[in-house]
Order: structure tokens, then sequence, then C-alpha cells
């Protein structure tokens, strides 16, 4: 493996060398990009548009094309770039973190168990067809993760797999038994006796892992294994993003480990969106550095960083109707929002644009969107374009921390939304409310729920409630043993006499209706239904 990684930093060198020699143009410019995808009309990655004309893509070890390519996707691109013009992807690979079934799943921490590891859910996951409430045990999932710093994953994009699919992890290796021919990832013991394998293993490799069949005792028996690195270029550009696992600081000079390398920050590393003082173990970064000296498997360099951008926490999350746009903003509810190269794009209405992005919105568009603020500037994460009701009355959704009040209103991120006698209040412990009551209560920096309508020209709360952190889920009552006590996606859920019930009744909880529930979850794993909504009663 060592001999691997100096013959690529060797190689590196020499196409610098014949660029150099050869091109009238101007210099090229050699990139490692690592990051996840955000959008396309090529790829966007890192908040750059690579050019994917004429490349090699690959997902999961195998010939594909762009297509298959997905937004959320954690991919790494080898690409040129010259003088001014947007870099040309060489390469896109695509490889998931995990494939395998399901475990176990954590409501109340919103994480899930794959193949020895935990997996979080965060608000910036994408999820291709489903959600975190519809999981269940016993399902095959494929994703995308980064590694924290408390060794478990965030999961930035999940899509549900066949039952026939093989089994794959990425992952770093430690206690490698040479004898037994096993190591561990994580808490999954791995056994390589009967294995294909290509590259070197020992502890602290990163290795892909595959098996035809999923673990027994939390022992999985691989077919293949691969020793995996990146293709990196001697004074080339290395972009990724990733979060602070570690973090060290002497003097004016600060150097950090993310996805398992080392980059030093000094006075001349451009900070966005934050400074040094920022930056902690936690942080989400997207960096540039740049490749100084080769790696190998036993020595990782420290990488000198160019600029860095502190990924900030969602403070908004809204759907409603595009009233405005400029060259870089829509506005939504009479606030204006602001787009950026990191900002994702998908395309959920009726027109299914693959390439949709900024350009494609046009006033009217219903949007969902999820935001941060930096500088007094609301900066749109990510924006979901949905399909419209086509009715001006219809009703639509903010949640995110009130930051003013004036009785009878308040506001969100600077969005004004009046109520009346006739909003539905309810309070963070789930209680119905008055008005007066729910006011009394209110506090900036609550974290609110509302459903509100366009009344003239003022947004009127329908209802609102002050978030208390409430664990949801969506499915089937796959058991049935009493009004107070049924199982939904395999999961415990227990009623008691102040549970309230939406376009149904009590009467409606039989076994196959499908429901949303919303409570939380006690000691013993069950979920507590403060709210249950009909989804779909059985007719039976």
């Amino acid at each position: 493996m060592q001999h691997k990684f100096t013959a690529i930093a060797g190689l590196a060198s020499l196409c610098l060398f014949l660029s150099a020699c050869t091109e009238e143009d101007a210099p090229v410019t050699y990139i490692t990009s690592s990051g996840v995808i955000s959008g396309f009309g090529s790829v966007y990655v890192n908040g750059v548009r690579y050019i994917t004309k004429d490349s090699n893509i690959i997902g999961n070890g195998n010939k594909s094309d762009e297509a298959s390519l997905k937004v959320g996707m954690k991919v790494v691109i080898n690409a040129q770039k010259s003088s001014d013009f947007e870099p040309t992807a060489q390469d896109v690979k695509y490889l998931a973190d995990a494939i395998g079934t399901v475990d176990a799943i954590d409501l109340a921490n919103n994480s899930l168990s794959i193949l020895g590891q935990t997996y979080l859910i965060t608000q910036a996951t994408q999820f291709d067809d489903t959600r975190f409430s519809e999981l269940r045990t016993d399902m095959i999932v494929e994703l995308s993760a980064f590694k924290n710093e408390y060794g478990n994953f965030v999961v930035s994009y999940l899509a549900i797999k066949d039952a026939q699919t093989e089994q794959q992890l990425t992952g770093t290796i430690s206690d490698i038994n040479k004898v037994n021919k096993t190591f561990t990832i994580g808490e999954l013991v791995v056994s390589y006796e009967d294995a294909d394998i290509t590259g070197m293993l020992t502890s602290g490799s990163l290795v892909e892992v595959k098996s035809k069949f999923p673990p027994i005792n939390n022992k999985l028996v691989a077919d293949k294994i691969n020793a995996l690195g990146l293709l990196l270029y001697i004074d080339g550009l290395l972009e990724v993003t990733g979060i602070v696992e570690d973090f060290d600081k002497a003097g004016n000079t600060i150097i950090i480990k993310v996805d398992g390398r080392k980059y030093v920050l000094s006075d001349a590393t451009d900070f966005s969106q934050g400074d040094k003082d920022d930056l902690k173990i936690g942080s989400q970064v997207s960096l540039v550095a740049t490749v100084v000296e080769s790696e190998s498997i036993t020595d990782t360099p420290n990488y000198p960083v160019n600029n860095i951008r502190l990924e900030l926490a969602n403070e908004i999350s809204l759907e409603g109707i595009v009233e405005l746009i400029s060259d870089d903003s829509f506005t939504l509810f009479g606030q204006e929002f602001t787009v950026d190269n990191y900002t994702q794009y998908e395309d959920d209405s009726e027109q299914d644009l693959r390439n949709f992005n900024f350009t494609n919105i046009a006033i009217g568009d219903k949007l969902a969107i999820d935001a941060y603020e930096d500088n007094g500037v609301l900066i749109s994460r990510k924006v979901d374009r949905e399909e419209t009701g086509g009715n001006d009355q219809e009703s639509h959704e903010i949640e995110g921390v009130v930051d003013n009040i004036d009785l009878p209103s308040f506001s969100v991120k600077g969005i004004i939304v009046l109520t009346n006698e006739e909003t539905d209040f309810e309070d963070a412990q789930g209680n119905d409310v008055d008005q007066d009551t729910f006011f009394l209560k209110l506090k900036e920096q609550d974290e609110v729920e509302v459903e509100l309508t366009k009344i003239d020209n003022d947004w009127l709360a329908l209802a609102v409630e002050i978030d208390n952190g409430d664990t949801e889920l969506l499915g089937t009552i796959d058991n049935f043993t009493n009004r107070f006590s049924f199982t939904v996606n395999g999961h415990d859920v227990v009623t008691n006499m102040h549970t309230k019930f939406e376009n149904g009744s009590v009467n409606d909880l039989v076994l196959n209706a499908k429901i949303e529930v919303e409570g939380t979850v006690n000691s013993d794993g069950q979920l507590v239904a403060d709210e249950i909504e009909f989804i779909e009663i059985n007719a039976n």
C-alpha cells in the first residue's frame, strides 16, 4: 500500500512536470474533492461545479453514469482546472458508507444501527423516497455519512434498497488478528479468511468490505476487501467536507483532524461564516488545502489550509410560495432568502427537473427550505420545489426560533405571524391553551411550529405550538393488542387518556391503519403518544 501511494505521488509530479512542459495555455491545477453532491447540471460538490461531460463515473465499484448520482451522496472527484475555466472531472466515484440491514432504530436519538455502526439522522440528511419516521428494522438501506467526533456517523444520504442487495461497509480497521484473520470496524467483527483482498490490511487502514450475506452474531464473513485511499497530486488542491474530530491550538497555528487527515490553519488561512474562535471539535467544515507531500498508510502529512468555511446550524425551516425573485435571492412570507454555491436543490414538483437550481425558480413556486443566518442574511441550505395545491388559501408551515413577541403576534426570523381567538394554541407540554395563556408561556428563543395562511396582506396562524422535541413516527399498525398498546413499524406505541386524535377517533385504532404518531419515548423505549393523526383508516 505504501508503494502504491508513492507511485501515485510520483505519477502526479510527473503529470505536473509534463503539463508545464507541453501546455501552451495556463498551467493546470489538479484537484481532489471529497464532499456531498448539492446539485446537477454537471455535478456540484463543495460549492464548485465540475464539468462531467466526459467523466468516468463509478458507483460502488461499478461503471455507472451521472443519472445514478443523487443529491446528498458523498463522492470523490479527481479533476483538472485551467485558468479561469470551471474544473473538469476526470473521475467521479461514489462509494456508499454502508449498505445493510437496519438492526435497531433509536427514535429518541434519531439514530439507527447497521453493520455494527451507529448512524445519526439530522435535518440535513437527504432521504430518497422515504424518511426516518418510516424506517423499520430488517429494511436494507444504503447511506453516505461523515464520521463525527464521537466515532459515530452523520448521514448525508439514505435510500431503501432491494432485499437481495449485497452487504457493504466502509470503515477503519482496528484490532486486526492475522492469526485468526479477523479485524473490527466499530462494533462489527470482520472475518477475511476467504476474502479477495486488494491492498494491505493494517490497523488504521480505511477499507471497503463486501459480503453476500448479513452478519451473524455480529460477525461478517467478507467476500471482498479493498484498501482505500485518495488520489492526491503534489502541489494540487485537496477539497474536503467533514466534521472536526480533533483540535489542537499552539499560538496562531491550529491543527484539526477531518476524516482521518490533519490540516494546519495559520494566519494565511481565509475563514468564511466564522473565524478561529468559532472552530471546535464537532464543527462541520468545508476546506481547501494544498497537497505538499505524498502520504502513505503509515504516515499522513499535515496539509496547509488555504480557506475554510464553517457550516452553521439551521435556524428556520418553512414551506411557502415565492413572492419575489432577485439575482441571488427569493422572498417567502415577506422575508428574503439568499442562495450560495453550497445550497442543495431538489425538484419534487410535477416538472421533476434533475438539473433544478436557482435559475429555475419562478414566482408562484412552492418551496420548502432550510436556512441559517450569517451576518444578518438568511442563507438557504436546502431548497426543495414542491407541487402547488393551486389554492391561494392553502396553509403553509414555518418552524424556527421566535425572535420577537408583540401580542397578539410574534416573529420567526423576521416573519411576522398574527394570531387571533380562532388560532389553535399548544404549549410546550402538549396542552391546548388559549391565546392569553400561550403568550404568557411563549419566550424569545423558543422554537415553534406554525401552520398559517394569508389573510389580506398578513400571515395568520391557524395553529401554533411550542416545540418540545417530540418524536414522530409514520407507518401502519402492524401489531394490535388494544387501544392502549400496539406497534407501528415494529416500535411500541402506548396511548393514554390525554392522547389526542386527528382525522379519526380512538375507535379507528385497528390493525393496518396508517397513522402518524407524535409523542415522547419513555424509559422502556415505548413511544407515548401525545397525538395521533390517521392518514389511512382500514375499512375493516
